[in-house]
């Protein structure tokens, strides 16, 4: 039934809730205050907007045409200050009772568009036979076609159309996982702001890629500034984009991009900020935030391609980067000989296994750094803490509620929050990364 309603909250992921008959539902697209004719179904807990009666002055027109059907986005029918308006107010929150909702007001980008240096997209065929890429729509596997990305770096974006047309010139089949049938399942871009340099990863399911030598001679022909092609093979059934095995097509199989005074390798498996501007930024809070010495032995776990291991060089005696990711600590081994550092030393290992290591053979370290995955990290590793007694533990995180969860078991092992700060990443979606920095409490 229709039902003109007011929306009495706006919640992380960009739903309005309206109350009807003392039953709530959230509703996406409404903004806070706005009065709406709004279909509900009772016993549901999602309705439908059907039309804005009053309007919000914080309402704008997306900039994205496929907005309301791609899942990429949750805000863009927002003006950006109204975003970050409403990730301060879920993080107060969401931390009231950890921190008394100390948190600093979230840092926001100067402009919240096309900013990835990171673009992954899905592929399928259009109804005129065209192979076409896009997202998935909300909750579904139902692929939004998308042109023109406002996320993504614009360069990534043309080179994206550019390949497509020549996939559609050469009838090279995208991947059907409903008939397990195709070739072409993704495509990542990978862009160094800094440098331009572009890497192109083709996924295919498996290693047959018939036409790809014509499919390469066309698109190198097109002179589209492209450094490296990679052919990567996924034919696993997940929904992970990139498989074990792949194959450097053209050029050296990775890129440079620039950060601050730093340089680094990244390769198609590597895990690298998809948010360079921003990034920079966050690690030089986090690095300041440490305040590390120059007698500190610093441990940098889930390292990465040893971004902030290599940050904190300058300033600490030494530097241990822990990353399980073979690829990821090739890299961070070689970005420290690019950057000239001799005070680091990359381990590929297990964070939490390497924290008991240590731990075992009681040894201390002054200054620990942790970048975990969205999971956050485990009750072994933070345990650890006991033993190894950091001065000061620096917390980076891209997912708020595995931090709460993880900072609980900080706090029984003795520490407590100094520094509290958030940044806005991923901009125009329900993403926030944060900097938490906790003191050993020695009485």
């Amino acid at each position: 039934m229709n039902v003109n309603l007011t929306c009495t909250k706006i919640d992380f992921n960009g739903f309005g809730t309206v109350t009807f008959k003392n039953k709530s539902y959230l509703v996406k697209g409404l903004l806070l205050n706005e009065e709406a004719t709004i279909d509900i179904t009772e016993g549901k807990k999602y309705a439908q907007l059907v039309k804005i009666i009053s309007a919000s002055d914080k309402r704008i027109s997306p900039i994205c045409p496929k907005s309301k059907e791609c899942g990429g986005c949750q805000y863009l029918h927002m003006s950006y200050d109204e975003e970050l308006r409403i990730k301060n107010e879920y993080m107060k929150e969401l931390f009231q009772n950890i921190n008394g909702g100390k948190i600093s007001d979230i840092n926001g980008m100067h402009d919240p568009y096309y900013y990835r240096n990171k673009c992954q997209m899905v592929y399928k065929l259009s109804k005129t036979r065209k192979v076409v890429c896009g997202f998935y729509e909300e909750h579904t596997h139902n692929i939004v076609s998308v042109t023109d990305c406002k996320l993504h770096a614009k360069t990534a974006t043309k080179i994206i159309n550019s390949f497509n047309e020549v996939l559609t010139k050469h009838k090279i089949e995208p991947f059907d996982e409903r008939t397990n049938s195709g070739v072409i399942k993704h495509v990542l871009v990978r862009y160094g702001f800094q440098t331009k340099e572009i890497m192109l990863v083709i996924v295919t399911n498996g290693e047959m890629f018939p036409g790809r030598n014509n499919v390469l001679k066309d698109l190198l022909k097109l002179d589209l500034g492209i450094t490296t092609i990679v052919q990567n093979y996924n034919p696993r059934e997940t929904s992970i984009v990139l498989g074990e095995k792949e194959r450097i097509l053209y050029g050296p199989g990775f890129i440079y991009d620039i950060i601050g005074d730093y340089k680094f390798k990244i390769s198609s498996k590597s895990f690298y900020q998809v948010n360079a501007v921003g990034m920079k930024h966050l690690y030089n809070r986090a690095i300041e935030l440490a305040n590390i010495k120059n007698t500190d032995l610093v441990l940098d776990t889930y390292c990465g391609v040893g971004t902030l291991s290599i940050f904190a060089s300058k300033y600490a005696r030494e530097v241990i980067g822990v990353e399980l990711n073979k690829d990821a600590i090739k890299d961070a081994i070689i970005n420290s000989k690019i950057n000239q550092i001799k005070n680091i030393n990359f381990i590929n290992d297990d964070s939490t296994k390497f924290m008991q290591k240590l731990a075992i053979n009681r040894q201390t370290i002054d200054v620990l750094i942790l970048d975990p995955p969205r999971l956050g990290s485990t009750e072994q590793f933070i345990n650890t803490l006991k033993i190894l007694k950091p001065k000061t533990v620096v917390y980076v995180s891209c997912e708020p509620t595995t931090l709460k969860r993880d900072l609980y078991t900080f706090f029984e092992n003795d520490y407590e929050i100094t520094n509290f700060e958030t940044f806005d990443m991923f901009p125009r979606t329900s993403n926030i990364e944060s900097i938490v920095v906790l003191k050993r409490n020695e009485e």
